[in-house]
């Protein structure tokens, strides 16, 4: 009878190590990626001998962090890590750092584009504006023999007062996520966001890192 077939406990590190899936998790995860079975048990006991901590979630997103920090000084996306540390830590905070740049270079166009509907609302809720376009609008009137102008009554619409409100509210709503989404990209708020960015982090780390070769236990 063959002898059982070794775990590949290297194939579960990096999972184990970011710590966000559980032991069972990990031992579903394995047994469905490989068709070997393992155990959670096997899995905690293998990890504890070997003195292999779980949870780097912390330490990703203060790297991250770390990372974003420099490159908005330096004006340069971080491509690969600079450093030979632990390889999860760097993967997944390389990866979380540039998410980070990606996402603030976004915010802030979108920021842009906010401003420049609101200075373009502003303008068309100017009196002499508003003047201007009723004028215009009168100078399109073009009824039918029935005293109906459909184009004009569409215009009319679109110059009026509520018209424009609901176009104020709606521009109000892109402005108040604008800021929000600065508030959470910049660290301005509670810690629920930074904790997310560090999970994201991590699970790409999972993805993206094989940890170094170590002699397998049996599950």
């Amino acid at each position: 009878m063959p002898a059982p077939k070794k775990i590949d406990y290297d194939r579960i590190e990096a999972g184990w190590r970011a710590g966000l899936l559980s032991p069972h998790q990990l031992a579903a995860k394995y047994t469905e990626e490989t068709g070997q079975k393992v155990s959670h048990a096997a899995i905690i006991k293998h990890f504890r001998k070997e003195g292999i901590a779980r949870d780097l979630s912390q330490k990703i997103k203060d790297r991250a962090s770390t990372m974003v920090t420099e490159a908005m000084v330096t004006g340069k996306v971080i491509t690969k890590p600079s450093k030979p540390d632990s390889e999860i830590i760097e993967a997944g905070s390389v990866q979380l750092a540039n998410v980070s740049l990606s996402q603030r270079k976004d915010i802030a166009r979108m920021r842009g584009i906010a401003d420049k509907l609101m200075a373009e609302l502003e303008l068309q809720a100017d009196a002499q504006t508003v003047q201007a376009l009723s004028q215009l609008g009168e100078l399109m009137a073009n009824p039918d023999d029935k005293g109906v102008d459909r184009l004009n009554d569409l215009y009319r619409k679109v110059i009026s007062l509520p018209e424009r409100t609901k176009t104020a509210k709606t521009l109000a709503e892109t402005l108040r996520i604008a800021i929000d989404m600065e508030r959470q990209a910049f660290g301005m708020d509670s810690k629920t966001q930074e904790q997310a960015d560090a999970q994201r982090g991590a699970r790409i780390a999972v993805e993206f890192v094989s940890p170094p070769a170590r002699s397998g236990d049996a599950g």
